[in-house]
């Protein structure tokens, strides 16, 4: 999936690059003439020299990266000699992209942040006009975008792609818009977000429609459909695979990856519950696998095998089911990646038809193991990456400071007789600074508050679903009836949705804080909640906050103090918001527990808004807390 992101991405941003196609192809004989006049011995300017250096660097790109790195090495240092910024920026974005195909990928990210750098001077030239610096950035956030993307840095990834996106609204280049909103969704996707991906899917496709390009209209169809077959919702999976079932299937010998998955979302479409068509669902499985033996990308077979598992599945055919299920994992385990968890417990639910409980019990310790170091992978890699934005931040701000202190200077220089103007720069300057600086403090405090969140998810993984795993696999060994296995992979499922509702509840996202703590109390037993206030919504992320305040403390007072009763009131009034949990629990002693029962992760949590946090409990009488955020 990664390779056809990234080869989208070129051919939309290609558009907004200056025309090339002359030098890019190795038949074309300007390469060779711009060699000759290079070589001829004829005196040439620097104008003339350096228009034969970008030719060639920009011809020899795609065809001989070493002849390529040459010139664009030539180019750069001839920019030295004179302010040629825009040809310098040019320079080291080809030797970025060099040291991108030949897997540099350090190399490459040092290259394109001094081409932004470059670009970023730019700005304080008055010969280069906006229309020219924007293009550079684009191409080099969409180049950046590409790098984090491929080293599955999806944070920095979406960060870049992102920055892009003004640039193509403004001057409405509805193909890149299109590729933008398909490469996030894609990112979101894999992460596990459907409702980001679904997001950035249905953008994707309005601007693949207003641009007329019938490709943009239905490549991101093609993932919009997989949230909708995961989210079981038929209709809206129907009405969103037919186009591009129809587009990929006249294009199939020109798109064979993307037509086979297409046929893949279509087998998995009429096994549907509810809406089940077997032998539709046969007779698109039987096709997709004439496509399984080419030259296709490994995650577009899996996927292919794994529809024809399910079909096997659903005949009973369980050998053969086996045999298709586990083509569609990788064989090394050490290549495995979190999509390969869904095949891992459709090899155990095998296993167990089969009566064959250690295989089974194999299979289940496989899918603990990997949810585990998916949460553990994604805490390091979320909380490097986070490092990484806040520091470029930080750069980013001292560039945009140095800018602004040259254009001050000039002012200065050119209003030296006008001291009260001179300060009066100066003041709103400073002004300027502090206000960046909190800007800075304030993204340090998100990091922050990512890293304590990234903790909770990778808790809950392990002692909850980690938990229900040992049990199934102990199970499982002991010989358990395969009604109440079945029964307990269900269960363990549930486990996950509850968790991932946790991460981003669906009803706080749509409806606001009330109507999702209403969802919370009903789902969970003994609960209670009141709401006294207006109901207008106080802000997403202090909804988010006050949610998982009291989904942590009602799962304490579950949990350790065995409360059999529970109440959540939520108080708005115009200046603060007050969340109280009281229960009917065992109680403890605040003095020695004060840091207990995750009370020290909800401190942290309300303090970066500015609110606190009051705790009344005795041993055997409950325990009563509030926390009050400020509006």
């Amino acid at each position: 999936m990664k390779r056809i992101i990234f080869f989208a991405w070129l051919l939309a941003t290609a558009a907004c690059l200056p025309i090339r196609a002359d030098y890019s192809d190795h038949r074309n004989h300007q390469v060779d003439s711009l060699e000759t006049a290079l070589n001829s011995g004829k005196k040439l300017s620097d104008e003339q020299r350096m228009d034969a250096y970008k030719g060639l660097m920009w011809g020899y790109q795609p065809i001989d990266g070493k002849r390529a790195e040459a010139y664009a090495r030539k180019a750069l240092a001839l920019s030295y000699r004179h302010p040629w910024l825009n040809t310098r920026a040019d320079a080291l974005r080809v030797l970025g992209l060099i040291a991108y195909g030949s897997d540099r990928y350090d190399e490459a990210e040092a290259y394109f942040m001094q081409a932004l750098a470059v670009t970023d001077s730019m700005r304080t030239e008055s010969k280069y006009d906006e229309k020219t610096i924007d293009d550079n950035y684009s191409t080099l956030y969409g180049s950046l975008g590409n790098l984090y993307n491929i080293q599955d840095k999806t944070l920095l990834a979406i960060e870049y792609y992102q920055k892009a996106e003004p640039i193509f609204l403004k001057y409405q280049w509805k193909e890149s818009h299109a590729i933008l909103h398909h490469n996030i969704a894609e990112l979101y996707f894999t992460m596990g977000n459907n409702e980001e991906a679904a997001h950035h899917y249905l953008k994707a496709v309005e601007s693949g429609e207003a641009s007329g390009d019938s490709l943009l209209m239905s490549l991101p169809r093609k993932g919009l459909v997989k949230v909708y077959i995961a989210e079981n919702k038929y209709q809206k999976a129907r009405e969103t695979i037919m186009p591009a079932y129809h587009y990929y299937r006249a294009h199939s010998n020109e798109e064979p990856n993307d037509y086979a998955e297409v046929l893949a979302s279509m087998v998995k479409l009429h096994l549907m519950d509810g809406h089940e068509d077997l032998p539709r669902a046969k007779t698109f499985a039987k096709e997709a696998l004439t496509y399984a033996d080419r030259d296709l990308m490994s995650e577009v077979v899996f996927d292919i095998y794994a529809a024809a598992a399910m079909i096997a599945m659903r005949e009973s055919r369980w050998n053969e089911a086996l045999a298709y299920a586990q083509k569609a994992i990788h064989e090394n385990d050490d290549e495995a990646t979190f999509g390969d968890i869904g095949c891992y417990e459709m090899l155990a639910n095998i296993y167990i038809h089969l009566g064959q409980t250690d295989e089974a019990s194999r299979y289940i310790k496989k899918m603990r193991t990997m949810m585990e170091q998916f949460a553990t992978d994604h805490y390091q890699s979320g909380l490097s990456q986070m490092e990484v934005l806040y520091e470029t931040e930080k750069k980013e701000a001292q560039i945009r400071s140095l800018a602004e202190e040259r254009r001050l200077y000039r002012w200065m220089v050119a209003l030296a007789a006008v001291l009260l103007v001179a300060a009066v720069v100066l003041i709103m300057y400073r002004h300027l600074a502090n206000k960046r600086q909190r800007a800075l403090l304030a993204a340090r405090v998100a990091l922050e508050t990512e890293t304590r969140e990234r903790q909770i998810l990778a808790k809950d993984l392990h002692d909850g679903l980690g938990g229900m795993l040992s049990v199934l696999r102990l199970n499982v060994e002991n010989g358990m009836p395969k009604e109440e296995t079945l029964q307990m992979l269900d269960s363990t499922m549930k486990e996950l949705r509850h968790v991932a509702h946790h991460i981003m509840p669906e009803e706080l996202l749509r409806k606001g804080l009330k109507s999702a703590l209403t969802d919370f109390a009903i789902s969970a037993s003994g609960v209670q909640f009141h709401y006294f206030g207006d109901e207008t919504r106080i802000g997403q992320d202090r909804e988010l906050v006050l949610y998982r305040c009291a989904y942590e403390l009602v799962n304490n007072a579950i949990k350790h103090a065995e409360a059999e009763r529970i109440d959540i009131q939520l108080m708005k009034e115009e200046k603060q918001v007050t969340l109280t949990v009281c229960d009917n629990g065992k109680g403890f002693d605040p003095q020695q527990t004060l840091t207990g029962m995750g009370l020290e992760n909800i401190r942290n949590r309300i303090a970066a808004y500015g609110g606190d946090i009051h705790l009344t409990s005795q041993k055997g009488k409950g325990t009563e807390i509030h926390i009050i955020l400020p509006l």
